[in-house]
């Protein structure tokens, strides 16, 4: 944090974060309510996560030719117009379901290229010997965000409502984009109409390919988003039905992974340049889907709480290591190509939130994650089994 430009970007980041988190329990909450079906949350989650998948890859095109800041920044306030559609429906009593839909589609293709220009310019706000203190970092920011967030959250909704909950996002939007224009950093690159875009798009494919270790985190990376990373989405399932804990246990729910992430943070930070990175990737794609089995098998709330806050801590870890790889070994000019590569997998999260919503429905929400997680289990277990045999 010594580093001014950095500071800025790390404190307007986590305001963004704190807001979003604040607004997705209050989205998911009134969802439920609305629909009373599993399945209809899987859908949300497809209409957020979709665009993502879509425009992300190409997305890092515009990450490797233009000003990451500027980019950051304009997404920030264009990011308010969903959020200021949503209250003017909601205020006016109107609000039906397939307007929760149009919304996310216009919040997730306005973001889709956050992610990739937010990771990309951590490289060029610190110095090369400090980017794995930076990435903990932001890491560590944005689950101290994913702890405080969905909490607030669900005390808010009882305090203000789910109107107040989006009014305190839009404020976070301004607020972060404003934090984020006070950066000094003048990136002097400039988009060249000579360039062809189709190549620069193929050449982010290309190197991924030809990469081993960044290639096998990539696939890791899907498979989770498939199978695994959109179990939060259906927290409220567990909250209304199985805990019967209300708003304030539902937040508790949402904040328990964040919790661990913030503490596997600092294991990464003692043991990670000691043990080869292949085998923490290995490790953590292990654990994470095994605790969330656990979780699934749980009938008490506080085990379960724990149990999430170790599959958070194994989430977390996985997608931390999996950065600094590609930050070192990445070229410069293909980092934001290949950032968005790997960032595809937050629009992978579309195709799981149906591939967990129809699970869910069909076989209860309980018995349901518990089975896809198996899924992730085996399929990242051989995947790494052949890395590592490779490379043995």
């Amino acid at each position: 944090m010594r580093y001014r430009d950095y500071a800025l970007f790390w404190s307007s980041d986590l305001l963004g974060s704190l807001g979003h988190f604040v607004q997705e329990v209050a989205l998911y909450w009134i969802a439920y309510e609305i629909t009373g079906s599993a399945m209809a949350l899987g859908i949300l989650g497809l209409c957020g996560a979709a665009p993502r998948l879509l425009l992300g890859a190409l997305g890092g095109v515009l990450v490797d030719r233009y000003d990451r800041k500027r980019l950051l920044i304009l997404i920030q306030f264009f990011s308010t117009l969903p959020v200021l559609i949503f209250l003017i429906v909601y205020t006016l009593g109107a609000l039906k379901f397939w307007h929760l839909l149009a919304v996310e589609i216009l919040f997730g293709s306005i973001r889709a290229v956050n992610p990739s220009a937010s990771q990309s310019i951590l490289a060029e706000l610190v110095p090369r010997e400090d980017l794995m203190n930076a990435v903990s970092l932001y890491t560590i920011g944005f689950n101290f965000a994913r702890i405080i967030g969905p909490s607030l959250g669900g005390i808010l909704i009882l305090w203000i409502g789910v109107a107040g909950c989006y009014g305190i996002f839009l404020i976070s939007l301004i607020l972060s984009g404003c934090g984020l224009a006070l950066i000094r950093l003048q990136d002097q690159r400039a988009a060249n109409p000579e360039q062809d875009f189709v190549r620069e798009f193929k050449q982010g494919f290309q190197y991924v390919w030809a990469s081993p270790l960044i290639l096998s985190s990539i696939v890791a990376a899907y498979t989770f988003s498939i199978f695994i990373v959109t179990y939060q989405r259906f927290m409220p399932v567990f909250a209304k039905e199985i805990f019967e804990v209300g708003p304030e246990g539902l937040g508790l729910l949402m904040a328990a992974p964040g919790i661990g992430a913030i503490a596997s943070l600092t294991f990464l930070a003692s043991v990670g340049e000691r043990w080869n990175r292949a085998w923490l990737l290995w490790i953590t794609t292990t654990l994470t889907p095994i605790f969330l089995i656990l979780f699934c098998l749980s009938p008490v709330f506080w085990i379960s709480v724990i149990l999430l806050g170790m599959v958070g801590a194994g989430q977390v870890s996985f997608r931390t290591i999996s950065r600094v790889i590609i930050q070192i070994e990445a070229p410069r000019d293909l980092l934001g190509r290949v950032m968005s590569v790997f960032n595809m997998d937050q629009g992978m999260r579309s195709l799981g939130s149906v591939v967990l919503g129809a699970f869910a429905t069909l076989f209860g929400a309980s018995l349901g994650l518990a089975l896809t997680a198996g899924l992730s289990l085996i399929i990242t277990t051989t995947l790494f089994y052949r890395l590592l045999g490779k490379r043995a």
